[in-house]
C-alpha cells in the first residue's frame, strides 16, 4: 500500500489517478503520475527494461484479490520532479506538445530524456520554440547556448552566441557553467575562440582612427592619444558592440571619433577633410559588417 502524496502539484490528465493507467511513477517531490507501461517502453529502453523485471514473489499488483478488490498499481519512485517529468510524458504520448516555460525547464527535459535514452531528435522538436525566442535569449543567453549545444542544434548555438559577449567568460563560475550545463569543452573553446577574434577585429576597428584624425592638413593634424586613452576606446567599443543586432548610422559617433581638421579658414584642411571623409567611412563601414559576432558553429 502506497502513502498518499503530499506534493502541491496538481498532476494533469491523462497522468491524473482518474486517468487509465497500469504502473505509477512517483516524483521526487512526491506526486504520482499514472502511466501505460507500453507507452512508455516504446519511448524508452530504460523504461521498458524496468517493467521487465519480475516483481516480487509476494506482489499481485494490480491483480484481483478474488475478494472484489484490486491491489494497489506498481510504484517507480525517480528523481525527477513532478513538472518535469509531466513535460517528457506529454512529449512521449500522443498529445498536444507540451508547454516548456523556461530555459530551466527545457535543461531539465534533456537531462531526463538522455537518462531515459529517450531519442534526442525528439527532445529538439520540442525545445526549438523556446530557444529561438528574444526573451529566453535576452534572460539566459548562457542557457540557451548551453543547451543548443548540448543538443546538436548547430543554428540556435550559433544565434545564441550572440548575446553573452559581456559576459567574462574566463571567469570560473561563468567557464563552469557552460562546462556543466554543455556537458562538452568544446563549448566553451568556441565562445573563447570567439572572443579573441572579437578583440582582433578591434584592434582592427580602432587602427582605423588615424583616418579620421589625418583629414586636416599638415600643421593642425592632431594626436591619436596615448596608450592609455586607446585601451579605454577598446572597451568602450567593446561594450558598444555586444549588442546581439548591430546598428549603426552615424560612424564617427559609433567610434567616438571626430574627423579631424583644422581652423574653419584652412582651405587645405577642409580640401583634405572633403576628400577623404567618404573613404574612411566606407572602411569603417567594411569593419563593421565583418565584425565577428557569432561562433563558427559546432563542428
Amino acid at each position: 500500500m502506497t502513502t498518499p502524496s503530499t506534493s502541491s502539484f496538481l498532476v494533469q490528465p491523462p497522468f491524473d489517478a482518474e486517468s487509465f493507467g497500469d504502473c505509477i511513477i512517483q516524483a521526487s517531490d512526491g506526486a504520482e503520475l499514472k502511466v501505460l507501461r507500453a507507452i512508455l517502453g516504446m519511448a524508452s529502453c530504460v523504461f521498458r527494461d524496468m517493467f521487465d523485471m519480475p516483481p516480487p514473489p509476494e506482489s499481485n499488483a494490480g491483480e484481483n484479490t478474488g475478494k472484489g478488490d484490486v491491489t494497489p498499481l506498481p510504484v517507480i519512485p525517480v528523481a525527477e520532479d513532478a513538472e518535469t517529468l509531466q513535460v517528457m510524458l506529454q512529449m512521449i504520448y500522443p498529445l498536444a506538445p507540451p508547454s516548456i516555460q523556461s530555459i530551466t525547464q527545457a535543461h531539465k527535459l534533456a537531462t531526463a530524456c538522455a537518462k531515459y535514452f529517450i531519442d534526442t531528435p525528439k527532445v529538439q522538436l520540442h525545445v526549438r520554440q523556446i530557444l529561438s525566442q528574444n526573451d529566453s535569449l535576452e534572460m539566459d543567453a548562457v542557457g540557451c547556448y548551453t543547451l543548443a549545444w548540448r543538443l546538436g542544434i548547430d543554428q540556435e548555438a550559433v544565434v545564441a552566441s550572440r548575446y553573452p559577449h559581456t559576459l567574462d567568460i574566463g571567469a570560473k563560475t561563468v567557464a563552469k557553467r557552460i562546462l556543466a550545463e554543455s556537458g562538452d569543452l568544446e563549448a566553451l573553446l568556441a565562445l573563447w575562440d570567439l572572443r579573441v577574434r572579437t578583440y582582433k577585429a578591434l584592434d582592427e576597428l580602432l587602427e582605423l582612427a588615424p583616418i579620421f584624425y589625418d583629414m586636416a592638413c599638415g600643421s593642425h593634424r592632431r594626436s591619436v592619444g596615448t596608450s592609455g586613452a586607446y585601451i579605454k576606446r577598446r572597451e568602450d567599443l567593446r561594450e558598444r558592440m555586444a549588442v546581439p543586432n548591430l546598428v549603426c548610422d552615424d560612424v564617427e559617433a559609433f567610434l567616438d571619433f571626430q574627423a579631424g581638421s583644422g581652423p574653419s579658414d584652412c582651405s587645405e584642411c577642409a580640401k583634405r577633410k572633403s576628400a577623404r571623409l567618404d573613404e574612411a567611412r566606407a572602411a569603417v563601414r567594411v569593419a563593421l559588417q565583418t565584425y565577428p559576432r557569432t561562433i563558427k558553429g559546432l563542428s
